[in-house]
């Protein structure tokens, strides 16, 4: 039987796990759209997370979409309203559930984009964890799913 011993919170909240947490997500944010500002390539992280999701999860709705990005619908409706401006994304009409919903789809050149800002990313994120082993990278990426397993616990999103 194993016992789990109490972690004790810092007093100043800039040495806390959360914070750093929210620091490395700034610097993520910065780089990502660093590297789209020096391609000169028109969209921003969250249109490329939003290009990710719709790829890897064929027919999502807006709805779903807001879910997986933590955003609310509205933020994701004017990211998804961005992207179908710019060619990206096409919404197509179905049903669900008896009830009309519009899924989403990637572009052919919506999904050239993101293939070639992904393989770019990749090589950059990959330089980055070169300083890590695979098994620290491996224990960190089960750490933050805990992390956020327990955040989702506490917190409850209504989108």
């Amino acid at each position: 039987m194993t016992t789990q011993l109490k972690h004790k919170v810092p007093t100043d909240y800039s040495q806390t796990v959360f914070y750093k947490i929210h620091q490395l997500s700034i610097y993520i944010q910065f780089l990502g759209k660093k590297i789209f500002e020096i391609r000169k390539v028109n969209i921003t992280p969250d249109e490329f997370a939003a290009m990710n999701f719709i790829i890897n999860n064929p027919r999502i709705c807006q709805r779903d979409l807001a879910k997986l990005m933590l955003r609310d619908r509205v933020r994701t409706g004017r990211i998804i309203s961005t992207l179908e401006e710019k060619g990206y994304v096409e919404r197509v009409n179905d049903t669900k559930n008896n009830r009309l919903v519009r899924r989403l789809s990637i572009t052919t050149s919506g999904k050239k984009l993101y293939n070639e800002q992904f393989s770019i990313l990749s090589q950059v994120f990959e330089n980055i964890l070169e300083k890590f082993s695979e098994e620290k990278m491996i224990e960190l990426t089960e750490n933050l799913n805990e992390l956020k397993s327990a955040l989702a616990e506490v917190i409850e999103f209504n989108i």
